[in-house]
Formats: C-alpha cells, structure tokens, sequence
C-alpha cells in the first residue's frame, strides 16, 4: 500500500507484504530539471498494487527531491542553490536560520528520511549527452552494485576535493551503507526515463528487495582524478563534449581570459557542463580502469 511519509512531504512509502526488511530509498528529481528519475517514481505509484506485489521484502521510500524546483523547471529554485550539495549539513550551524533558502529547509527535512534508510538510489540526468553510468563508492561492494545496474560505474568521488560528503549518497556512503547515484541520460532525451525505470529494477533485484534480476555482464570501470571548477566568466570548453569523451595527454580542455587548461594524461570526461558559471563545476576526469 502507498502512503504518504507522515513528517515530510513528497515522500511516499511503499511496503513489501508484511513489511519487514531494508527500507530502500529511491530519489529521483534531487536537481528540479532531472525529471527521468521521476517519472521512474511516478511509474511505481501508478501501479502501486502490482510493484507491492513485486517486492519480496522491505520497504521503498520514494523521494521527490527538490519538487518546487521541478515546478519552476530549474536546476534549483530561483534565488535557491544547490540541493545536492547540502548533505554536510555544516551549514545548519553555521547559516543563520533567516538567511536559508528552500533547498537548505528541504535538505533539512529530508535529513530524517535519509537517516532510516538502510539504501538509497538517486537517479540523475545531465545537461549534455551521456550513456547511463552509475557512482559509487571506492568498495568492491559499491562498484559490483553499480556494475549489477548494468551501467558504467565511475568511483573516487569520495578523493580529496570531491563531492560525497556533501551530495544525497554520501549520507549512506559514510555509514558504509549501500548508495549510488545514476546518470541515465540526457535530461529531455525520451529514453531517459525509460533508463532510469530499467536501473531502479535492477538495482532493488541486486540488493533482495524485488524479483527483478540484476545485470551480470560488467561493464567498464573508471576512477575519477580530477574535478575541473568554471575559473572565469568567459572561460569555454574547446567544444562540446559529451561524457566518457578522451582527451589524450597535451590536449586542451578549455580557454577564456587568458586561462588554458589542458590534461596531463589520458582523460576520460564525466559531465561537462557548458553552461557552468564561475566557480561552479564544469567537467570532472577520470581513468578507464583495466
């Protein structure tokens, strides 16, 4: 049966028969333009009878992250910032109460329903063209549960300079609880949606939750290097990337106001994004893996 979570709105739980197991958390909309995640939601709740009925154990809590923003059709609310990276959670003593924006109330909501969750998936998308890939923790455990989405799976986020303490796994990450995060396309590309259902499936089999069966084939590997910051106004990308697109060693990155970047060694690129403003996160590198 569906039911709403009783503290926290645009939070829905949906029990296996009997109730026992995992409560496994399924986010998808964390960043309000990303709507495949949640049209994979919606596609649960729509036919929750049927879903319940696939469970074999446990409960799903299924999480709109950030739904004002989904209604203004942004990234985050307008005069908002970045919800996906409020999960420290440094700034509740640190940010006088009146200076918060919606996104920290909601990251200070959802704090609870990410505390009792025992799993998490955040089904993601980007603004520029990519083939569905999974990030996981640096584990053997969180690369096989990124490889049984049967997705690429990307780790190192949790090196130096990086996100997870500060993004919706890393809550999980840190407690060595199982938590991915998946890009599954491109935001308004049709098969985005139907990518993000076919990994919630496959995820939920991989852990026991569901009778779905995970993937076996593995797909590549790749370990993340370097995080690349937006370091001028005018600064571009030589062109218009897509992700797991190489740069051998010399190649240029980008240029603007007098500032080049280019790679050291072979990288493979993860989420370029052009429109990236100052300071913001332009494109992070990685390493295949053998």
């Amino acid at each position: 049966m569906l039911t709403p979570h009783p503290a926290v709105e645009s939070v829905w739980e949906l029990r296996a028969e009997g109730g026992s197991g995992p409560r496994v958390g399924v986010l998808g909309a964390i960043h309000g333009n990303e709507v495949g995640g949640l049209r994979a939601l919606e596609r649960l709740m729509t036919d929750a009878g049927a879903r319940e009925a696939e469970l074999a154990k446990g409960t799903l809590v299924l999480i709109h992250g950030n739904p004002r923003a989904t209604a203004e059709r942004r990234r985050y609310t307008a005069g908002g910032t970045d919800l996906n990276r409020l999960f420290d959670f440094g700034w509740v003593d640190r940010l006088a109460r009146e200076a918060w924006t919606y996104e920290h109330h909601r990251a200070h909501a959802l704090r609870s329903v990410l505390g009792d969750l025992d799993a998490l998936l955040d089904l993601h998308s980007a603004s520029q063209p990519t083939v569905p890939f999974a990030i996981a923790a640096s584990t053997a455990e969180g690369i096989a549960l990124g490889r049984a989405t049967g997705c690429r799976v990307t780790h190192g986020w949790d090196g130096p300079g990086m996100l997870m303490d500060h993004v919706s796994i890393g809550h999980l990450v840190a407690r060595g609880r199982p938590a991915l995060s998946v890009e599954c396309g491109q935001h308004q590309a049709p098969e985005t949606s139907e990518h993000a259902w076919r990994i919630l499936l496959r995820f939920l089999g991989a852990l026991g939750v569901s009778r779905h069966p995970p993937e076996t084939n593995a797909a590549p590997t790749y370990r993340l290097f370097g995080r690349v910051v937006k370091p001028t106004r005018h600064f571009e990308l030589t062109k218009p990337f897509a992700s797991f697109d190489v740069l051998a060693p010399g190649d240029v990155l980008g240029r603007g106001e007098g500032v080049t970047i280019a790679v050291e060694e072979e990288a493979h690129l993860l989420l370029p994004t052009p429109t990236a403003a100052r300071g913001e996160d332009l494109v992070y590198l990685a390493r295949r893996e053998p």
